[in-house]
């Protein structure tokens, strides 16, 4: 029967296909649902947390106290989460469009609190965040469990600064304390010189009794010698004064006398100054005169180049009319050839010779022809090369006359610094030549307007050139075709050859081109030159002297001779500049000659000055000093004499005095002795207060009071945590739980679609159907199981104990499986509805997800049946294959009560298909479908 349902499912590939569907759902279900939460906490970073720092910072113990920033510092170097800082409004708004899971406020009095640890009544370091719990709660859970984090951070950092602070007061006690025994030791001595000091006194005392006593006898005498001492410094006093008031009238002249030498140097040594800038400032003049002069000869030399060039350049009216003439009449002539060629062209047949269309006249025409065409290109030829030698004379010409305006500014600009600095006569002789230079200046300028003018003949002269060339191209055209008419016409006449009609007129037109491109380029040029009406003077005629005649006409159009006119100006201008520049040349030497003798006299006076004005200098120190102890001297005769008069005035009392005096001395001798012993009491005292004071300085010294003691003050434990079972991330910890779900899983579907009361003949055993059934689910739950951990192991879940991990998925399989199946085969659809719910209760159950310590609901429900549950021990199973932590023993545990599992079921099913088999009916074929004979509904 195992047999024969194995061979129903391979005829039918969707029963096939089906079964092998469901054995990928466990493996589906696991990898989807634990890929999604492999490794949350690893991605915690992504989690966006706004921070909003409104913290102001504070002065703490003459040290600025910015815990708001310093947390800001902090989180700004961790990964924890993803930051983000920004003011309290994108805060708001970012929570509310669901951007962050929780907003960290800083409070603007965070530090203000932080400082108030010392006072009476201290306040709390409020460090606010809020949570958006309907976003995602274990986001929430993160981002809470970070806010707990800056609470420990921002405790400890305030503890720190707290300690730094009560260890900086200790180490100033400690200092004072040392500072003070220093002081107790220094009292020590003291009391103890004191000591010495006081038997000395006392010593003293006695020999000062003595003394007073002596004293006493001999004041008598005293009073008689001071009377005669103030009547000396009355005179004394006197003649002070008189020596005083003197003095002070000598100070007053040598004062007056070293005021007047100060200005007297100073304008001495500006005179010098002056006379080397006037020296260095005439010879740039001079140089820049003789350059200046140099510049203006050249220029004067050009300028009679140009004047033979102009001499030149005027012939060039006459020789362009000459060329327009002449270019006009080839037209014509060619005109008048070709027109009586074609007059007799018709008369002639093909076979007639050329030389009877060469007529006298025809032959005339060309010889004309050719010598006038000779003509033009040497006259062509001519006038260009003197049109390119005109160029250039004017282009440097121009460069020259500028330079020497230049050159002239430069040289009134020297003028101007230094002609104030000049005796009388050298002036008169500098403004002659400043006059000469403006004169220079005005000239070049005139030049230049004079030098356009000139200048605007050049385009003329260009343009003229160019056309020239344009025309000489067609001369040699010209001059080939006349010459090959000629050699034809003389060659037919001597051998008696003959050329057809055709070739004639071929020639003829390339002679008229050619004609016609001259007489263009004649006419523009003479448009050119000499203007364009001198072009309607012109007519065709064969007479010389006609010809002569409109040529004269022609070029007396021309306007170049007026612009001409302006070079002879120029010139004029360019030699009275050059002759002033050579006059001002010959001044220099003259003026250089001067300059130097003045800069050499005021240089001698100069170094005298020095001398003169140390000695007047000496003079009046002396008279000061002088003066300003006289004042001292009087002050302290009249102070001697008013003494004098005093002590005199004081003798009576000065007597009373000592008699007080020996009384007193006396009564000191008599107290020495009690004024020795109190000494000896204090110098004790401070012994031991010195002693006390160094030994409490090396206490507070001694004790550790740096950075790391501060550390240790704010926090100190340390938390060290070792793992006795380690579980690489998230995944690894849900996995035995999710793949215990989705094998049970597995087994649910397939007794969800699997016909399980299908049999393939009504012949079938129950124990026939048992077995059948009990072989196709233990297959697909061993396959579910195999394809489900081992793809899981494939796509990252790594066992530590392989045969265990693969033992126990197998064992749950099948238990799920039997379970499942005993459940739909004895009551059906309401069979399966209960493996749902029995799935249900083992999803909170079974310790897979929380602590079944921890899950309290229900009034205790799910503690109580958890050791009642296959999941259970599926789930320590797998955990103790996956990462170990339960013992080797917990794998065998799970496997002795998934096997009662299995074992129960199979037994319960057994009974099950024993009892069904006896009340159910069968139809055969692939299709049937079980009824119960008792009600007749179909399966």
């Amino acid at each position: 029967m195992i047999k024969k349902e194995f061979g129903m499912i391979w005829e039918h590939k969707i029963i096939l296909a089906t079964l092998l569907g469901i054995m990928f759902i466990p493996f589906l279900y696991s990898v989807f649902f634990l890929k999604s939460v492999w490794e949350p906490y690893e991605n915690a970073d992504k989690l966006p947390v706004a921070v909003v720092n409104d913290d102001r910072p504070v002065t703490f113990q003459d040290k600025q106290l910015d815990v708001g920033d310093q947390l800001v510092a902090n989180m700004k170097k961790q990964d924890g989460l993803e930051w983000h800082f920004v003011s309290a409004q994108k805060a708001k708004e970012g929570m509310s469009h669901h951007k962050y899971y929780m907003v960290v406020t800083v409070p603007k009095n965070f530090s203000k609190n932080a400082a108030t640890v010392l006072n009476d009544k201290p306040q709390k370091m409020n460090l606010k965040y809020q949570t958006n719990d309907s976003l995602n709660y274990i986001g929430q859970a993160l981002t809470k469990e970070a806010a707990g984090q800056l609470k420990n951070k921002v405790s400890k950092t305030v503890s720190t600064a707290y300690a730094d602070t009560m260890f900086g007061v200790a180490k100033q006690v400690g200092a004072g304390l040392g500072k003070a025994a220093k002081g107790a030791v220094k009292l020590s001595d003291g009391s103890k010189a004191l000591s010495n000091g006081l038997t000395t006194y006392t010593a003293g005392v006695k020999n000062l009794n003595d003394g007073v006593m002596t004293l006493h006898a001999g004041v008598e005498p005293l009073s008689a010698g001071i009377v005669q001492l103030a009547d000396g410094s009355l005179v004394l006093d006197k003649g002070l004064h008189t020596y005083t008031a003197a003095v002070s009238q000598v100070n007053h002249g040598a004062q007056a006398l070293r005021a007047g030498t100060v200005p007297l140097a100073s304008g001495v040594s500006q005179l010098q100054n002056g006379a080397q800038t006037l020296n260095v400032g005439i010879n740039q003049y001079t140089g820049a005169v003789g350059q200046l002069n140099g510049g203006l000869q050249q220029l004067a030399g050009k300028s009679n180049q140009l004047q033979q060039a102009a001499g030149q350049l005027s012939q060039l009216p006459q020789g362009v009319a000459k060329t327009y003439v002449l270019g006009n009449t080839v037209y014509h002539s060619v005109e008048v050839l070709k027109g009586r060629l074609k007059e007799q062209s018709p008369k002639i047949t093909a076979a007639q010779k050329l030389n009877s269309l060469m007529t006298p006249k025809n032959k005339k025409l060309l010889a004309d022809l050719s010598t006038t065409t000779d003509e033009m290109n040497n006259r062509i030829t001519n006038i260009s090369t003197k049109l390119d030698g005109l160029t250039e004379q004017l282009d440097s010409i121009g460069a020259n006359d500028r330079d020497s305006f230049v050159k002239a500014q430069q040289v009134l600009d020297v003028i101007e610094k230094v002609i104030e600095k000049l005796p009388a006569q050298q002036k008169e002789q500098m403004a002659g030549s400043q006059e000469d230079l403006k004169q220079i200046k005005r000239n070049s300028q005139e030049n230049r307007k004079t030098l356009k003018k000139i200048q605007a003949i050049q385009g003329t002269v260009a343009g003229a050139k160019a056309e020239l060339s344009d025309a000489q191209k067609s001369l040699p055209d010209l001059l080939k075709l006349t010459g090959q008419i000629k050699h034809l016409s003389t060659g037919m006449n001597s051998q008696g050859e003959t050329m057809d009609v055709a070739t004639m007129t071929k020639k003829l037109a390339e002679l008229e081109s050619a004609a016609n491109k001259l007489k263009s380029a004649s006419t523009q040029l003479n448009a050119r030159v000499n203007g364009p009406k001198s072009n309607g003077i012109y007519h065709y005629t064969t007479d010389p002297n006609q010809i002569l005649v409109q040529i004269s006409q022609i070029a007396d159009q021309s306007s170049l001779p007026t612009k001409l006119n302006g070079l002879t100006q120029y010139t004029n201008g360019v030699k009275t500049a050059a002759n002033g520049a050579s006059q001002l040349n010959q001044n220099g030497t003259q003026l250089r000659g001067g300059a130097s003798q003045l800069n050499g006299g005021l240089t001698a006076m100069g170094a005298q000055v020095p001398a003169l004005v140390g000695g007047i200098n000496t003079l009046a120190n002396g008279t000061s000093q002088l003066n300003a102890n006289g004042g001292q001297l009087v002050s302290g005769a009249d102070t001697l004499a008013g003494g004098i008069g005093q002590l005199n005035a004081q003798v009576p009392t000065l007597v009373n005095g000592i008699d007080t005096l020996a009384n007193g001395s006396a009564q000191l001798a008599g107290n020495s002795d009690k004024l020795n012993g109190a000494s000896g009491q204090v110098a004790k005292g401070t012994g031991t207060l010195s002693k006390s004071l160094k030994d409490g300085a090396k206490e507070v010294n001694s004790t550790n009071l740096g950075k790391r003691n501060a550390q240790m003050f704010a926090a100190p434990t340390r938390l060290q945590h070792s793992n006795y079972s380690k579980v690489p991330n998230y995944g690894f910890a849900l996995a035995p739980y999710m793949l215990s779900v989705a094998l049970y899983v597995g087994a649910l579907v397939f007794n969800l679609v699997y016909p399980l009361r299908k049999m393939g003949g009504d012949d079938s055993t129950a124990n026939e159907w048992f077995g059948s059934k009990v072989a196709i689910g233990g297959v697909v739950a061993v396959a579910n199981a195999l394809v489900e951990l081992l793809l899981m192991m494939a796509v990252g879940l790594t066992p530590q104990n392989v045969g265990g991990f693969l033992l126990n998925g197998i064992m749950f399989s099948l238990a799920a499986m039997y379970i499942v199946m005993l459940l739909s085969i004895v009551f059906e659809n309401p069979g399966r509805f209960i493996g749902m719910i029995l799935l249900v209760i083992q999803l909170g159950a079974s310790g897979g997800s929380f602590p079944i310590e921890i899950t309290t609901g229900m009034n205790g429900f799910f503690q109580a049946v958890n050791p009642f549950l296959p999941m259970t021990w599926s789930v320590y199973s797998f955990r103790e294959s996956l990462t170990g932590g339960f013992g080797s023993g917990q794998i065998t545990q799970s496997f002795l009560i998934l096997l009662i599992f299995i074992v129960v079921s199979l037994v319960l099913l057994w009974v099950a298909t024993q009892v069904l088999h006896n009340k159910v009916t069968y139809e055969p074929g692939p299709s049937s479908v079980v009824q119960e004979s008792g009600n007749g509904d179909k399966e």
